[in-house]
C-alpha cells in the first residue's frame, strides 16, 4: 500500500512594492474635483423622472393595446356566424321562391346589424377578388390558370378581417396562375 502524500499549506504571494523610481512612468490621475452633493441628487431626481415618464407612456400603450383586443375573442367566435349569415343569403338568392323573400330580407338585415358591429369595434373586411395576393392577408387554397395575371385572386371562399390594422383572420382565396 502506498503512503498518503503529505500536502503542504499554499502560501499567498505578496508582492513587495515598487521603488520610487519604477512609478514615474505611469502618470498618477490628477485628484478628482469635489462633487455638490446637491448637483448629485439633482442629476439623480432627473434620471428617476425620465425612468418614471418612460414607465407611464409604456403602461398607457399596454393598456390601449389590451382594451382595443379585449373584444378580438368575442368576434372571433362571431365571424362563423357570420359566414353562415353569408351563405344563407346566397343560397336564398340562387333559389328564389315567394316563401323565401321575406326571410331573406330578414336575414340580410341580421347581416347587416353584424356589420354594423363589426364596423363599431374596427374590424374591417380584407379586399380580395382582384386584388394582388398578399401572403400577410390571404391564404391561397387553389390555383388555376385563367386569363388574369398571375397572383391574382379569382375567388373568395372565406372573408378575411383586419382589426386595428393587425389581421385577425386571413381571407382563403383562389388565385391565378397565369394564362393557359
Amino acid at each position: 500500500m502506498a503512503k498518503p502524500t503529505e500536502t503542504k499549506p499554499i502560501e499567498p504571494v505578496i508582492e513587495e512594492p515598487q521603488d520610487a523610481d519604477d512609478t514615474q512612468d505611469t502618470p498618477i490621475p490628477p485628484p478628482a474635483e469635489p462633487v455638490d452633493p446637491l448637483t448629485l441628487m439633482t442629476e439623480l431626481a432627473k434620471r428617476t423622472q425620465a425612468n418614471f415618464e418612460n414607465y407611464r407612456k409604456q403602461t398607457e400603450k399596454r393598456i390601449e393595446d389590451i382594451r382595443q383586443f379585449a373584444s378580438k375573442d368575442c368576434i372571433m367566435q362571431l365571424l362563423p356566424i357570420i359566414d353562415n349569415f353569408k351563405l344563407a343569403i346566397d343560397t336564398a338568392k340562387n333559389k328564389p321562391s315567394p316563401e323565401t323573400t321575406d326571410l331573406l330580407h330578414g336575414i340580410e338585415l341580421i347581416y347587416t346589424q353584424l356589420h354594423e358591429l363589426l364596423e363599431n369595434n374596427n374590424v374591417k373586411p380584407i379586399e380580395t377578388v382582384g386584388q394582388k395576393f398578399n401572403p400577410h392577408l390571404h391564404e391561397a387554397l387553389m390555383k388555376t390558370p385563367s386569363d388574369l395575371p398571375e397572383n391574382t385572386i379569382i375567388e373568395e371562399f372565406q372573408r378575411g378581417y383586419i382589426m386595428h390594422d393587425r389581421v385577425i383572420r386571413t381571407a382563403r382565396v383562389k388565385i391565378s396562375s397565369g394564362k393557359k
